[in-house]
């Protein structure tokens, strides 16, 4: 290993550390020795006969150094434990921050995790009352992550990073997913973990350009025919779809924009003009096609539902909307 802390109870990394002085493991708190040879890196090691299960031998350096860093990082808020043991969950966080009473687990993630295995660590935690943060590493930053990556990470509508080669926080808010292009979002760099909300992102549509898509994407019969057969049986042509339905770029979708959203607008056209529904009886039946948790989910639905009010298409009052005008069709009668 190459992280231990000292009778300070201060953690050092190897190469930084002294031979004539006392270190202990951050995971079993035995005592270590300092190895130094000619071949290999410095680093600790646990005396012979010492059982000890830290997850820390098989870390890369980055990755500790990295934690090492949040650690101290971290101190300023309470009092910190690297990879202390949760006995009641067998879990080990890389980070546990308790400040009185709170506690506080921070996962410093590099590597690959499964969303199965992901859950079952939150909800470890969250059976022992204590909040996680995921924060992820400089591998995942420079990559281009897709929609489910970020929603298994996501929390309180953003992603963070630490990056340990600069020793920076990247916060990732407001993301958005037009149709045809990347996942885009407002991002900040900087030196604190806990900042208040960045500004949303405001996205130019070109709807005859996202038109023109949808037609190509007919064309080549790579829409679903259920869908076509549908329009086709009430005299209509995907390509002369509402102009509403073309400027989404609501993230977290599991079909496109222009699929959903034209979605939305054939079920307020069978709710009917001057009808109402309940709001939890349509919000049931749009989560469907929304990624991530329901939190995450109630949020993207209000946008909808904001954007179909601004454009007067519906009334929202108490747990109910009100269809007020339907979208106009191109070249309709």
């Amino acid at each position: 290993m190459i992280i231990a802390y000292n009778q300070r109870q201060k953690y050092i990394l190897a190469k930084d550390a002294q031979k004539n002085q006392s270190y202990f493991c951050p995971g079993c708190r035995e005592p270590v020795m300092l190895k130094v040879g000619d071949v290999k890196q410095k680093h600790f090691a646990h005396y012979s006969g010492t059982l000890c299960q830290t997850l820390t031998e098989n870390e890369t350096t980055a990755h500790l150094s990295g934690k090492m860093q949040l650690a101290q990082y971290l101190q300023q808020f309470g009092h910190v434990e690297i990879e202390a043991v949760i006995a009641s969950i067998q879990q080990r966080p890389d980070i546990l921050l308790t400040q009185g009473n709170q506690k506080l687990a921070i996962e410093y993630q590099g590597s690959p995790i499964s969303q199965k295995r992901l859950m079952q660590r939150n909800a470890g935690y969250q059976s022992c009352h204590i909040k996680v943060i995921w924060i992820l590493g400089e591998t995942y930053y420079h990559r281009n992550l897709s929609q489910k990556t970020i929603l298994k990470f996501m929390a309180a509508q953003q992603i963070v990073f630490y990056l340990s080669s600069n020793q920076m926080f990247v916060h990732r808010h407001h993301f958005i997913k037009a149709d045809f292009s990347r996942v885009k979002y407002t991002e900040k760099c900087h030196h604190d973990l806990f900042i208040k909300p960045l500004q949303s992102l405001t996205y130019q549509h070109d709807v005859n350009k996202q038109r023109y898509k949808v037609h190509s994407l007919l064309m080549q019969q790579r829409v679903d025919k259920f869908l076509i057969n549908h329009l086709y049986q009430h005299n209509r042509r995907l390509p002369d779809a509402p102009e509403w339905v073309f400027q989404g770029c609501t993230f977290g979708l599991n079909v496109a924009n222009w699929h959903f959203r034209l979605l939305v607008v054939l079920l307020l056209e069978k709710i009917g003009l001057q009808h109402v529904i309940k709001k939890e009886k349509l919000s049931q039946i749009l989560a469907q096609y929304f990624l991530g948790d329901d939190d995450f989910k109630i949020v993207q639905l209000r946008q909808i539902f904001c954007s179909l009010e601004n454009h007067n298409f519906i009334l929202q009052q108490g747990g109910y909307i009100l269809i007020r005008r339907l979208p106009k069709w191109l070249n309709a009668k």
